[in-house]
């Protein structure tokens, strides 16, 4: 019995450290204050937001998010686009756990559907070492129409947690 519930309790701490961590996104067309509230208030609707900042001046919109939180890049994006507005590349920080092969790395955002394909911004990141581990991730995700999330992570840093 003790194994079992420790196992449970694994699993469940596995799951609480995969997740978005931090999103910066440039809202293209955003230039009234009516306008960054609008944005402001989509996003602190999301399930698992914590902060939102706004930069009215540069378009920034940086959102930081709780432990444990379920939010997917989809809703970011139609915070966004439910106002009118797109965006651009988006910042990202987050966990999730390496799975695929050396070939072809792929992240995988638990307690989501988020899927990466994940490519080096710089040559010579090899990531293959931490498949099948968790890991934190700081990279880019390109822009992409609309209704549409990316299907490449472009990664700046990987490294294990």
């Amino acid at each position: 019995m003790k194994k079992i519930l420790a196992l449970g309790f694994l699993s469940l701490s596995t799951a609480a450290r995969a997740e978005y961590k931090q999103v910066d996104l440039t809202v293209f067309g955003m230039d009234c204050a009516p306008c960054a509230h609008a944005i402001h208030v989509s996003m602190k609707g999301i399930r698992g937001v914590d902060t939102v900042d706004v930069d009215l001046n540069t378009g920034l919109v940086s959102v930081k998010l709780t432990s444990g939180n379920s939010a997917t890049m989809r809703q970011f994006n139609e915070a966004v686009e439910r106002n009118g507005f797109t965006h651009k590349d988006a910042n990202v920080v987050l966990r999730g756990q390496l799975s695929g092969s050396a070939q072809a790395p792929f992240l995988d955002v638990t307690g989501t559907k988020d899927r990466y394909a994940l490519t080096p911004l710089t040559a010579g990141t090899d990531v293959s070492g931490l498949l099948g581990k968790t890991v934190m991730i700081d990279g880019v995700l390109p822009q992409c129409g609309k209704g549409k999330i990316p299907e490449t992570l472009r990664y700046k840093s990987v490294e294990a947690k």
